[in-house]
């Protein structure tokens, strides 16, 4: 565990069949786990409550809110993102961890550059992240970023206070990146597992919210 005071910050809306087991991974490793239930309408608040996380209430605003609202609602040093639905293997915090306490501000656990299990990852899911992705480093000239929208990722909270986010939705792990870039901090990536949905739906829907990511990078680019 890292020697600083660290937190997960937990994301989810209906994820009750996997919140729980995320929670009791998580907590191995972090000083405090909060789940923000974004206008869940199954029981993934009693069963991450039951599991040992604090619950932060919303009525289903987005991602990027529900991410805000975590950090927020915690005092640590250090937070780890990672989503609710099991995707995210909480036995790769520890690497994540790692990277911050070797002086990294933000680190990014990468899909791609570690082991994703057979169907964890949907070919088209595969195209548009590898098309964002290059389109991102394009930009901002970073091409050794290979996993620009990975969603586990530890930060310090000295570089969050510093970012203006604003994002509500899928866009939040972009505008995160993008501003953390802005601002000169140290970013690195480390490989991470990647497994298969445990249960629940997706909420993320390509088209719309790819277009949304996309968006996203071309108006910060703009306004720089």
């Amino acid at each position: 565990m890292s020697a600083k005071r660290s937190a997960a910050v937990i994301p989810a809306r209906n994820e009750a069949g996997a919140i729980g087991a995320v929670v009791t991974g998580t907590r191995r490793y972090v000083d405090e786990v909060i789940v923000v239930d974004d206008g869940s309408s199954d029981a993934t608040a009693p069963q991450a409550k039951k599991a040992g996380a604090r619950i932060v209430t919303l009525d289903g605003r987005g991602k990027g809110y529900a991410l805000r609202s975590g950090v927020a609602a915690t005092t640590a040093d250090t937070i780890v993102l990672l989503d609710g639905d099991g995707q995210d293997d909480p036995d790769d915090i520890p690497t994540l961890l790692a990277g911050i306490d070797g002086g990294a501000d933000l680190v990014i656990g990468s899909r791609f550059a570690g082991r994703p299990e057979p169907g964890a990852i949907a070919p088209l899911d595969l195209v548009g992240n590898r098309m964002l992705t290059g389109v991102l480093n394009r930009l901002y000239g970073r091409p050794h970023i290979s996993d620009t929208q990975a969603g586990f990722r530890a930060v310090t909270r000295r570089l969050w206070a510093r970012l203006p986010l604003r994002a509500h939705g899928f866009d939040i792990e972009t505008e995160v990146l993008v501003r953390a870039l802005e601002a000169g901090a140290r970013i690195e990536e480390v490989p991470v597992r990647r497994r298969r949905r445990a249960s629940g739906t997706r909420v993320l829907r390509r088209g719309r919210d790819g277009l949304a990511i996309l968006g996203c990078m071309l108006r910060l680019r703009v306004l720089r």
